[in-house]
């Protein structure tokens, strides 16, 4: 992705030095591989001489050529080295800009929620010195950053903002920058008409004052499109003339995206022999340069074109290394979308800091600490474990790659995977809140045990890792896996219960056993499921013949016969009134009872069914067991609802709304009793299409509720544009209000309950486990709550008892 990569023009410095840099800014867009030399020459002048300002300045215009030349690792090296000089000399125009770079760099390896934070603290620091350029710089990357992560109506929102400064400024490269971005976002909505004609209308404009990677960018685009037009032909020719081209500036970024495009019109062709070569040359650059998601294209053309070729065995291999690049891609952003919640709050705030100067208006001041203390959690919330404070799975992710990547000849790291024995029979003896203070202490213990160079993460509900940073040889990582088994042997204390536990421990050591995190995860993953299938309560280290088949493949043969074979059962969870306590309904939940494995929690089986499409089949038959259900339970005449959960694959396909119809109308169910629960991520898959489904769903009369509110994009935006009648807020809220973060966190869940309730939704919020918690969401104004403290999921022979406790009516409740 290509974004705005504009500069505010320089002040005219007084050192001979700085007007000697000034002077070379041009040749940093227009011919960084040969500018760099004069740059670094003019870098080791001033560090000789200690001139500060100058070394900021030669540090930002290096940081530039490297990223035209997409030399990423000197990117970050730079940048990082202007950012602490403009700081030191206090320069809040040089630090934006530093900034700026260092979001591009950011955006380019993947790592989304630090690009944005680069780019709002560039935006804050130019709003408050009134560089509209700058300004404009940041709100364009911004959309460009909504544009990758699929985002696109907001990416257009910022887009628009952007544009209104370019009006204002009336400057031709401005003017360039906003329409090359502007082709991208057609080009990622998959608007080829539209590329073709800014592009046709714009592009003599943009080889004039724009740098050469801006127009390589647009040439991208242009032969995608043509390729989506058919126009294979053209397509090629365009890619091939702007690649021989970028390949003589020696833009490595600029060679692996513009070598795909050009081999996916070969394959288009049929040429494999050419397209194979440009593959593998794109595949090249976008390791060497870090390029995560271009490796991934070209990993996906080379599977194509090994299919074609008939070499089977080729195309699996790299179909697993797009899978798992692609996992590691999808789970950095879905960890990252808790930063961009924040993203119209906090520009929300520089607005309201702005007015605060103005009016000096202490109310607002207060509200605005608090609005960034709440954006303070949610971004920590970004990398930790909100229950053990150890790392998340993508933080965890991350740190993981990078000490591998800074292993020196010799060195070894350590992973080392725990899984507690037996968890479940915590949770399913002594309730959730005991299973939760075993997990902490768990944590706490493991963290007693490693060095502070070391990393304890937590992965899944009861699945640990640690990370070694470095280990002299393979059976120190037994001993310390030693260790860790046997701080958990004493006894732990769960509200007055003295519980013992084990854990089931594999081992894998880097790089014998796997040169990347995801390789080198797996393997320690298999090794300590060898453990468990044997018993647990043991230390275990990978080797290569534990392979295959593996537990997923197991658990997907299984599945495919679970609905046949009827094994999949459906669990109901009560949703009650918070004022009165009154039954609202019940929620469908999918439990699987394997015949060996026992009960199977959704958290193991619903990604398996969503990766293979299983979901498919298994969703419709939960709707309509669900909707069955609520008719034998006299729903209607009670004034009940029946919330069931929707995947994104089936809210994608276009009969969805014809399969609930279907549904409703084979069971008898009045679609008034009926309440589908969409997630935010759903819904900005495809905004119009869901604006399209929740139309026709409301005029059958079904319900629809946002489920898991303040975990995804959190737009309001979208509140407010789809007419959804519940807004169900997630249960990582409700675990806070007895914990020290409980003022924020109740200032929060009340700015939420009241912002639906404005919009004519009910509140439902999960997660409620006991009566403080029940008596604070009644002073918010809270509509309905579920947890633990009324009701956990029960089978159909258990939860009917609940029935005794609704209200009669002829209609479900809903807010007038």
């Amino acid at each position: 992705m290509t974004q705005q990569e504009v500069n505010s023009p320089l002040r005219a410095p007084p050192g001979s030095l700085e007007r000697d840099l000034a002077a070379l800014e041009a040749g940093m867009y227009h011919t960084p591989e040969v500018t760099s030399a004069q740059i670094a020459a003019l870098l080791a002048q001033a560090t000789q001489r200690g001139d500060t300002r100058a070394q900021l300045l030669a540090y930002l215009l290096l940081g530039g050529c490297a990223l035209y030349t997409g030399r990423l690792p000197d990117v970050k090296a730079h940048l990082d080295a202007a950012l602490t000089l403009a700081r030191q000399v206090a320069d809040p125009l040089m630090e934006a800009r530093s900034l700026n770079g260092l979001g591009l760099y950011h955006d380019r390896v993947a790592q989304y929620d630090l690009a944005l934070q680069a780019f709002l603290d560039s935006l804050r620091l130019t709003q408050a010195s009134g560089d509209d350029t700058g300004s404009f710089r940041a709100l364009t990357n911004l959309a460009a950053l909504y544009t990758t992560t699929g985002q696109l109506s907001q990416a257009l929102a910022f887009h628009d903002r952007a544009q209104q400064l370019a009006q204002v400024l009336q400057s031709p490269i401005i003017l360039a920058s906003s329409i090359t971005h502007l082709i991208l976002i057609h080009d990622r909505q998959d608007h080829p008409a539209q590329v073709l004609d800014l592009a046709g209308e714009h592009l003599p404009l943009i080889r004039q004052v724009g740098p050469p990677r801006w127009v390589s960018t647009v040439q991208e685009c242009v032969s995608r499109a043509l390729l989506r037009q058919g126009h294979t032909g053209q397509a090629l020719t365009v890619a091939l003339t702007d690649l021989d081209a970028t390949r003589a500036r020696q833009d490595r970024e600029g060679i692996s995206r513009l070598a795909c495009a050009a081999a996916l019109a070969h394959l288009a062709l049929g040429n494999l022999e050419e397209a194979g070569a440009l593959l593998r040359e794109s595949l090249e650059c976008s390791r060497e340069v870090g390029s995560r998601p271009v490796e991934i294209l070209a990993l996906d053309g080379l599977v194509r074109l090994h299919e074609w070729a008939g070499d089977h065995r080729a195309a699996l291999a790299y179909a697993r290394e797009h899978h798992a690049l692609e996992r590691a891609v999808h789970e950095h952003e879905v960890d990252a979308r808790s930063q961009l919640l924040t993203a119209e709050i906090r520009l929300e705030l520089l607005n309201r800091e702005a007015e605060i100067e103005r009016l000096r208006n202490v109310d607002l001041a207060r509200a605005n600490r608090q609005l960034r203390d709440t954006q303070a959690d949610l971004l920590h919330r970004a990398t930790h474990d909100a229950l053990t404070g150890v790392s998340n799975r993508a933080h965890f992710q991350q740190v993981t790659t990078d000490t591998l990547r800074s292993l020196g000849s010799g060195e070894n790291a350590a992973l080392i995977f725990i899984d507690l024995d037996r968890f479940k029979t915590v949770n399913d003896t002594l309730g959730h809140s005991a299973g939760d203070s075993l997990l902490q202490q768990v944590a706490r213990r493991l963290q007693s045990v490693v060095r502070s160079s070391d990393l304890v993460g937590r992965v899944g509900g009861d699945e640990f890792t640690v990370l070694l940073s470095r280990v002299s040889a393979r059976r120190d990582a037994t001993l310390v896996a030693q260790k860790l088994a046997d701080v958990l042997t004493d006894p732990f204390d769960l509200a007055g219960t003295r519980m013992t536990i084990t854990a089931s421990i594999g081992c894998a050591v880097a790089p014998s056993d796997g040169r990347d995190a995801e390789a080198l995860q797996q393997h320690a993953d298999l090794a300590m499921y060898r453990v468990k299938r044997s018993g647990g309560n043991q230390v275990l280290h990978f080797e290569s013949a534990m392979g295959e088949p593996g537990d997923r493949q197991l658990l997907e043969r299984d599945l495919r016969g679970a609905l046949d074979r009827q094994e999949l059962r459906l669990h109901y969870q009560g949703r009650y009134a918070v004022r009165g306590g009154a039954l609202a309904g019940f929620e469908a939940l999918i439990r699987w009872e394997h015949p060996e494995r026992g009960l199977i929690p959704p958290v193991t089986f619903i990604p398996v069914a969503e990766d293979t499409r299983l979901i498919l089949p298994i969703g419709e038959w939960v709707l309509r067991e669900a909707c069955a259900q609520a008719v034998r339970w006299a729903f209607p005449q009670r004034g009940l609802c029946m919330s069931v959960n929707v995947s994104p694959l089936q809210f994608d396909l276009p009969h969805f709304v014809d399969t609930v119809r279907a549904a409703l109308r084979a069971t008898g169910l009045p679609a008034r009793h009926l309440i589908l629960e969409i997630t935010e991520s759903l819904v900005m898959r495809d905004l119009e299409r869901a604006q399209s489904h929740v139309t026709e769903l409301k005029a059958l009369g079904v319900q629809i509720a946002m489920d898991d509110f303040g975990t995804g994009y959190s737009s309001l935006s979208m509140l407010e544009s789809l007419p959804f009648d519940q807004l169900k807020v997630d249960r990582s809220f409700t675990r806070h209000l007895n914990t020290d973060r409980q003022p924020r966190v109740t200032a929060l869940m009340g700015a939420m309950i009241q912002l639906a309730q404005t919009l004519n939704m009910t509140v439902t919020v999960e997660g409620v486990e006991d009566d403080s918690q029940r008596d604070r969401l009644r002073d918010l104004g809270c509509d309905h709550i579920q947890g633990f403290l009324l009701a956990r999921p029960l089978p159909p022979e258990a939860a009917k008892y609940l029935l005794t406790g609704a209200v009669p009516g002829d209609e479900p409740p809903t807010r007038h």
